[in-house]
């Protein structure tokens, strides 16, 4: 009775809505529950084979979320203690956030920031196609080109990232910190039939189970190679060093809702709470079945697509750390000490890769001379499928837990590791470049 009641519930919202152009089933193949079960069981045999593995002194590996927006941000209804307990079960100690500015806040002063509850908070924007994080208001500042942001704030010992790379692949920005190698939200622009299927209120009622009973594997589900931004980081790097970060784009915005308002009068809502429309029970008495034992205000269903913890651990930015404070967040994303991973398929944490010669040790990000017995070395606490890049092209692969070539050219020098994931090759980590015998020109 409560399953056609909810039939009956959709077919009244898509008469109320306009008409919806038919979504391809193959572009949502991830989303079948066979698929959504055998990617289940991989993760949980990778969990299984995981060995815990300890880095080289003197740094710790700490798990960062960058691009994270709260309710400062207008898009967004998050709060702050939610963001922290999320962050805590994704494993995240820093969160760097990257609120839309706006005229009734302050950013920089009154953004989430200190350490609440273990993790890391700092203040930033998502503004003018960067991630900011200064060291001082931009409150009321006026900036003309991106050239002068960018000045304006590493002048000051801010940090710049360039966000949202695919709208913004032919800027070359002198100074800035890196870029953005992973967008989530850019991720999730390239679905079509995904985002057609999710404007349709009867793929959401009729997926509501799928994403109840695999939270993690449907919101990761998006997850494309990004072949395109890293195309451009290298790029770039052959004219600076630019360290990598990942963008979550974390806003948990995403869903919807059916909440009874007043007699039998149910209101239709997005996930920020917006009114989308108004049914009425008495006019499909099938409904009144949901109502039972409700009260004004109280949901009828609901549904999130992305939640804050699943957004926070589908990928995170691991920066290696002598301590858990903001100078140090600062020196490792300037120095380029940090390692994309996408936690969601198993725990990075631990993973290494470095330049080693005779007398010393170079982390990513380095920048070192070419040497007589100079070696690249990684591990990683899952075995995996080694590419290494130089300059962005292809020039030698291994499998298993560890890693090791020697060097005899010059050029940028970065790991990608990769598992089989239900049959499938799935991208999981995603070193900065160790520069080897280049000169930076930036």
């Amino acid at each position: 009775m409560r399953t056609r009641a909810l039939l009956l519930l959709v077919a009244a919202i898509l008469s109320a809505l306009p008409a919806s152009k038919p979504v391809r089933a193959d572009a949502l193949a991830r989303l079948k529950p066979d698929r959504l079960e055998a990617v289940h069981q991989a993760v949980l045999g990778l969990k299984a084979q995981r060995r815990d593995i300890e880095r080289p002194e003197p740094y710790l590996d700490f798990r960062a979320n960058l691009h994270v927006h709260s309710a400062f941000s207008h898009d967004s209804r998050g709060k702050i203690d939610d963001i922290v307990t999320a962050a805590k079960s994704a494993g995240t100690s820093i969160v760097m956030f990257s609120e839309h500015p706006a005229d009734h806040y302050d950013f920089f002063k009154e953004g989430h920031q200190g350490i609440k509850d273990g993790v890391l908070l700092i203040p930033g924007a998502e503004m003018k196609g960067f991630l900011v994080y200064p060291t001082f208001s931009l409150r009321g500042v006026e900036t003309g080109s991106p050239q002068e942001l960018s000045d304006l704030v590493r002048g000051r010992g801010g940090l710049l990232f360039v966000s949202h790379l695919e709208e913004r692949m032919d800027w070359e920005i002198r100074g800035v910190t890196g870029v953005e190698i992973y967008n989530t939200h850019a991720d999730f622009k390239g679905e079509k039939n995904l985002i057609a299927a999710m404007r349709n209120p009867l793929w959401l009622f009729q997926s509501a189970d799928l994403f109840r009973k695999y939270p993690q594997e449907a919101f990761s589900a998006l997850l494309d190679y990004p072949a395109d931004y890293l195309r451009r980081w290298d790029e770039l790097c052959e004219h600076a060093p630019h360290t990598g970060v990942s963008a979550n784009d974390a806003h948990q915005n995403v869903g919807l809702a059916l909440r009874l308002i007043e007699g039998d009068k149910v209101q239709v809502e997005d996930a920020l709470g917006e009114k989308l429309l108004e049914l009425g029970a008495s006019s499909n008495p099938l409904i009144l079945p949901l109502l039972k034992d409700k009260k004004v205000g109280d949901p009828l269903f609901e549904l999130r697509i992305d939640p804050y913890v699943n957004s926070l651990r589908h990928v995170g930015t691991h920066l290696l750390l002598k301590e858990q404070t903001k100078d140090a967040v600062w020196d490792a994303l300037e120095t380029g000490r940090a390692f994309v991973a996408f936690d969601w398929l198993a725990d990075a944490t631990g993973f290494d890769f470095a330049a080693i010669s005779a007398k010393d040790r170079h982390e990513m990000g380095s920048r070192i001379p070419l040497t007589n017995g100079l070696k690249l070395q990684g591990q990683a606490p899952l075995a995996a499928r080694w590419k290494l890049l130089r300059n962005g092209k292809l020039v030698a692969e291994s499998t298993g837990r560890t890693f090791e070539t020697a060097l005899t050219e010059r050029g940028n020098y970065r790991v990608e590791l990769w598992l089989e994931i239900a049959g499938e090759q799935q991208i999981w980590i995603l070193s900065n470049p160790i520069y080897v015998g280049v000169a930076a020109t930036q």
